[in-house]
């Protein structure tokens, strides 16, 4: 009976220790990794827009002519009353800049020259000798003067808008022609040009395949939860058998106190009941019929 109780235990406790280390491996075989070995591309298009702007400064190659190659002829200037003959052209010149050249036919030709705005080519030409005409000056700006010269080329600043004057003096007994151009120089202008540029930068990024190999361990209740089912089954066998014992009915034992001669004459004439079994004529332990010895006390019968 305790024999049974314990292998009962025993059981019991490896049946547990089986199933609960068979379902932690359950579990832990369930943990899979699923790996995709396909290569695969990202293409990303970005468009950026850019504006900008440029100042481009252009010159242009003409003039802009305010008297272009004219031509003034001047008759011998020196007679018994006058020293000099003298002509001239006037024209209107806006503030800025103003390129002015004049040349005769020959070098050896040689005239007097001035430029005056109007108040002082009043004054000029109402002087009556020589020496006061060629030596007349003024503060006022612009003012050149360019005696005894073939040629003569210059570039000055007009202050303020107003009406000037190109005056020519031939002191020369015989008549010369006089070239004059008059510009306000080379025309620059500021043009904005606005450029609107668009880039497309297009990228490729691959992206990184990693093989993983995984190794899936099968699930199962385990060698100790087996063992723990079959000590169980034992167990329950052993315990059942000794349940069987235990409960099997015995003969009642005749009383101790019987006389011995009594048995004694029991075994050499056995009566009916002596045919089903005996008793031990010591210690009154059941025997078999034909016993000689008890198999309890070892009494002789």
């Amino acid at each position: 009976m305790k024999t049974a109780t314990a292998l009962v235990g025993l059981a019991i406790i490896l049946a547990v220790l089986g199933a609960g280390l068979s379902y932690s491996g359950y579990n832990g075989s369930q943990v899979m990794t699923v790996t995709s070995s396909q290569p695969m591309t990202a293409t990303s298009t970005v468009t950026v827009a850019s504006t900008s702007s440029e100042l481009v400064l252009m010159t242009t190659s003409s003039m802009n002519w305010i008297l272009q190659d004219e031509v003034i002829a001047i008759p011998a200037g020196q007679t018994q009353v006058y020293c000099g003959y003298t002509d001239s052209r006037h024209v209107y010149l806006e503030t800025g800049q103003v390129h002015v050249s004049y040349s005769t036919e020959s070098e050896y030709h040689h005239v007097d020259f001035w430029m005056m705005n109007e108040d002082d080519y009043t004054r000029w030409s109402n002087l009556r000798h020589c020496s006061d005409i060629l030596s007349y000056q003024s503060n006022s700006k612009p003012f050149v003067a360019k005696l005894g010269k073939s040629g003569y080329e210059f570039t000055t600043g007009i202050g303020s808008a107003g009406t000037y004057y190109f005056a020519f003096m031939n002191e020369n007994n015989y008549p010369i022609t006089v070239t004059l151009n008059v510009d306000a120089g080379l025309q620059t202008s500021e043009i904005t040009i606005t450029k609107a540029t668009t880039y497309f930068s297009t990228q490729e990024s691959p992206y990184v395949t990693e093989k993983v190999t995984s190794s899936v361990v099968p699930a199962g209740f385990g060698l100790l939860f087996y063992a723990g089912i079959g000590l169980i089954a034992v167990a329950v066998i052993v315990l059942a058998i000794s349940r069987m014992k235990n409960a099997a009915p015995r003969t009642a034992q005749p009383p101790t106190s019987a006389p011995v001669v009594a048995q004694a004459s029991a075994v050499v004439s056995p009566g009916p009941a002596a045919s089903a079994g005996k008793f031990c004529v010591n210690c009154g332990a059941p025997l078999p019929a034909r016993a000689t010895f008890c198999n309890k006390c070892g009494s002789k019968q």
